[in-house]
């Protein structure tokens, strides 16, 4: 492979995950048919290591097709390309993580688009993390205290 033009676009981690284990796939098919063709080992292992890291962050439970509805929704507000990449890695639960996220993010939208853009990535992005379960626990610790 030949890079041809350096940092010409962003990609999300679904994009990587995703091709990641495409290209997984393809090197094992590959290898089953040839037995002679022998990957090297460190690719392998950055491989794996990159599939298990991802596999440990809320990416790793999108679909396409949510992706695609995310970034329909969510293109009524004026956010960058990158923005948009790092909510859709990070899914964001509160506002002070888009501010984290979102450069000058005070000025450029109100209380009511933050909520707004939450709303979408909660119904578009949802999170395996974001249970009842969790969310009882802590009102029983502040209970207690």
């Amino acid at each position: 492979m030949k890079i041809k033009n350096t940092r010409s676009a962003l990609i999300s981690n679904y994009e990587v995950f995703d091709l990641v284990n495409d290209r997984i796939s393809y090197q094992k098919q590959i290898q089953q048919s040839q037995s002679n063709v022998d990957y090297p080992e460190h690719l392998r292992t950055i491989q794996f290591e990159l599939v298990e890291y991802i596999k440990g962050t809320p990416t790793s439970t999108q679909s396409e097709d949510q992706v695609k509805a995310f970034l329909q929704q969510i293109d009524r507000y004026s956010l960058t390309l990158g923005e948009k990449v790092q909510v859709l890695n990070l899914r964001p639960k509160s506002a002070v993580e888009i501010y984290l996220l979102i450069e000058e993010c005070e000025e450029r939208f109100s209380e009511e688009d933050l909520d707004n853009i939450l709303s979408i990535i909660s119904t578009t992005l949802p999170r395996p993390d974001e249970d009842d379960d969790g969310i009882e626990e802590m009102e029983q610790a502040l209970e207690t205290q």
